[in-house]
């Protein structure tokens, strides 16, 4: 999971790297059968599910585990901000009390520590979903070039888990951001929240991606599941 003091760290430029995680959630957004009169959002971050959710809705109940992410959501007096963890069973026990007819997650799942508890508790809250995750495909280039370990969960296993507790319409979409050179790229992966706050590479391995990565582009890779019965076709 991405760790709270990266977020404090890089939330001030969080909105200025998250092309990605707005391509992803505009790309969820396109297959909602909606529109749905409440909302929750885990791990909304700055708000890119919003962003792209322009249909009618009620109350939006936008949820991050770091305050200082919650200040980039946009502002409505729809919009709950709330602080919570989805690794913490007192958030869900929170969320049994919420009226609301939508679970969404953008961009943020595959940093659970365990998924398969998180989905188990998602599932347990009896409403419809949408989400996306990132898989170990995203950066694949790099960490072929470094021997690096994806720090998330495999396709195979993201799909597996899923559909161990949805009956959900699932594919799989990929991107590919485009950067002027290594530099940029390296400075991307540091600031986006891809990473997940961890420490994706050392000296060494960056010295290896300035001089030796073969393409001009990051590529990406994102499991998209969305409860069947609220899937456009």
């Amino acid at each position: 999971m991405m760790h709270h003091a990266q977020f404090r760290r890089h939330a001030h430029s969080y909105d200025r790297y998250s092309l990605i995680q707005e391509r992803v959630a505009s790309a969820l957004v396109s297959k909602i059968n909606g529109p749905f009169d409440s909302i929750v959002d885990l791990g909304c971050g700055s708000g890119g599910f919003l962003k792209s959710y322009e249909r009618s809705f009620i109350a939006y109940y936008a949820i991050d585990i770091a305050p200082e992410m919650l200040t980039l959501h946009p502002d409505d007096e729809r919009v709950v901000k709330m602080v919570g963890d989805f690794n913490d069973a007192s958030l869900f026990e929170t969320l049994q009390g919420l009226d609301f007819d939508l679970l969404v997650s953008s961009s943020a799942l595959q940093w659970s520590k365990n998924l398969d508890w998180t989905l188990e508790r998602m599932a347990g809250l009896g409403r419809p979903v949408a989400m996306t995750i990132f898989t170990s495909e995203t950066f694949a280039a790099i960490r072929n070039i470094t021997g690096t370990p994806s720090p998330i969960r495999s396709r195979e296993e993201t799909i597996e888990t899923i559909g161990k507790h949805f009956d959900a319409e699932i594919d799989v979409l990929t991107y590919r951001l485009y950067f002027r050179n290594p530099l940029s790229m390296l400075r991307y992966i540091k600031h986006s929240g891809v990473s997940g706050g961890r420490q994706v590479l050392g000296y060494k391995e960056t010295k290896k991606i300035l001089s030796d990565y073969p393409h001009a582009y990051l590529e990406f890779e994102v499991v998209r599941a969305l409860s069947k019965k609220i899937c456009n076709k």
